[in-house]
């Protein structure tokens, strides 16, 4: 097993951090480009969730420094005050006519399973458990938010299949 390269529980945070304004930059470029106002609509919304889990990373920062321990966010915090944008045939059908918007939808989720990854490789290299506890939460964090890409990713592609009988008889 390798050994983790994390040495503090800021060290991690600080890490977590950079990822989440990385990802924000990543989706604002996507939405100053997107040719499709859903699209558009799409990857701002990603910016805000975005903005929220650093705000959460943030927070989990500061009572790490007060409480000297890794205090994780409430439920109620979590929580994200935005609506889900629309995701429906309509859209599918405006994304499949933007090859740049499609294509930035998979490199989102390229993202989001690189941070998923690397936090569970440093999650088994880790010995401090205030460390293992932190990246064990980062992981499923980032897994949700691959698991929703992934799905609209997935209808994206069934809906382009459907419309080209891609599918065997």
């Amino acid at each position: 097993m390798s050994k983790s390269e994390f040495k503090s529980v800021q060290d991690v945070l600080k890490r977590a951090m950079l990822l989440e304004m990385n990802g924000k930059e990543f989706f604002a470029m996507a939405a100053k480009t997107a040719t499709s106002a859903v699209a558009k609509e799409l990857f701002e919304h990603m910016v805000k969730e975005e903005e929220h889990h650093l705000h959460i990373l943030q927070l989990t920062f500061k009572r790490h420094l007060e409480a000297g321990k890794v205090v994780l966010p409430s439920e109620k915090e979590l929580a994200f005050g935005f609506n889900d944008p629309i995701i429906d045939k309509s859209f599918l059908m405006e994304l499949r006519n933007s090859q740049f918007d499609s294509s930035a939808i998979s490199i989102a989720l390229t993202l989001e399973e690189k941070a998923f990854k690397f936090y569970q490789k440093e999650e088994q290299a880790a010995n401090d458990p205030e460390i293992k506890k932190l990246f064990t939460w980062l992981t499923d964090w980032e897994i949700d938010h691959h698991r929703k890409l992934l799905a609209l990713e997935e209808d994206f592609r069934e809906e382009v299949w459907n419309d080209a009988n891609f599918w065997p008889s």
